[in-house]
């Protein structure tokens, strides 16, 4: 494996790891591995948000600005379209294209990642990116999913689902399920086992793997083995109880590091209150966009991270003590340090490796 870290950085990350109870919830608290200044930003993540927070003192605030505008739409593609990891896997990994019918008679691109040696009969990680509805793709993940299968010889798919506002809600949501099921019918074909399908997704593709589950619970079909939520998306129609109530008193803010974190903190809530408008619906307050609203007791294993100072940490742990307390097997992690969308950083961050680790235990445990 290839890094820009050290590989000691890792096992720091295990040996340093703890339990603790947040809000009634046992949560894998994760500690920066080379740093111990409670509330500070882990260091690789800090270098590249100091130069952000530089930037912005020489850039227009309206370029900073993200909201459904054809103008911010074109730039935020652009940001979130990049490929940010680091190619780790030296071995080769096969990767198959097919096309699936959607609706509308749209052909939309599945991809299966292999190894040379895969298991028979081998358990499949369907993951779903994200990107706010509206950008994103495979590439994108595709560095993680590589980890992935190099280390269990299992089988990842993912999907290239139909973006907003293009394709307004609930376009989206039916394309990933209609993937699912794809999945489910064609395992067969790419090796897989029907039986041991977990769903994946990161920050808006959490919204759109709970989406799969809650609908594959709805229809009867008990597609997923087991789901896990990379800093999900939970809760846009904005409950606010006692739990889910976003406020800056529940992040540790290093001082140092306050201008860089409170300017990332500040820039993904703004995001966040323009996706009802990059969906095309106003309905918000609904199971599906906020499935905060209603937690299901017959959910499959749920594993759940997010970052310390990820915009989302406080709905997404909210989102974790429902599950618990309705029942579900919940696996929770917390990384001390880092924001939003660190899948993406694999090869770069030795957490995103660990993370993947993670995953890869959570399916290891509730497989069959």
């Amino acid at each position: 494996m290839l890094r820009k870290y050290p590989e000691s950085l890792v096992d720091d990350i295990k040996k340093k790891q703890e339990v603790v109870l947040v809000d009634e919830v046992e949560v894998l608290l994760k500690h920066i591995p080379d740093g111990d200044i409670k509330g500070a930003m882990d260091p690789r993540l800090y270098k590249e948000m100091k130069k952000m927070a530089l930037l912005s003192n020489f850039i227009p605030k309206s370029m900073f600005k993200m909201d459904s505008s054809p103008k911010s739409l074109v730039r935020l593609r652009k940001i979130f379209n990049s490929v940010d990891s680091y190619p780790m896997v030296e071995e080769e990994i096969r990767t198959t294209k097919f096309l699936i019918k959607a609706s509308g008679s749209y052909d939309m691109p599945m991809y299966c990642f292999k190894s040379e040696a895969p298991l028979e009969n081998a358990p499949i990680l369907y993951f779903i990116h994200g990107g706010g509805f509206f950008a994103g793709s495979v590439d994108v993940v595709t560095e993680a999913l590589k980890l992935f299968v190099a280390n269990t010889n299992m089988i990842a798919c993912s999907i290239d689902y139909r973006l907003a506002p293009e394709n307004p809600y609930p376009v989206g949501h039916e394309d990933c399920y209609t993937g699912l099921k794809w999945i489910h019918e064609n395992a067969a074909r790419f090796g897989g086992d029907p039986t041991n399908i977990f769903v994946a997704g990161d920050s808006a593709g959490g919204n759109l793997t709970q989406y799969c589950t809650n609908k594959s619970l709805e229809d009867g079909s008990h597609l997923v083995r087991g789901q896990l939520l990379l800093y999900p998306t939970v809760n846009m129609g904005g409950v606010k109880d006692e739990h889910v109530h976003f406020s800056k008193e529940k992040f540790d803010i290093y001082s140092k590091h306050s201008k860089v974190i409170n300017m990332s903190l500040g820039m993904f809530d703004d995001l966040s209150g323009s996706l009802g408008d990059f969906l095309g619906t106003k309905d918000l307050m609904n199971k599906y966009l906020t499935p905060y609203l209603e937690v299901s007791s017959d959910l499959p294993p749920t594993f759940i991270t997010v970052g310390e100072h990820d915009f989302l940490k406080i709905e997404t742990l909210a989102y974790a003590r429902k599950l618990t307390l309705a029942g579900i097997d919940t696996t929770t992690v917390v990384y001390k340090g880092l924001g939003h969308a660190y899948i993406d950083k694999v090869g770069y961050y030795p957490q995103s490796e660990d993370c993947v680790l993670e995953m890869i235990d959570f399916i290891g445990k509730h497989r069959k």
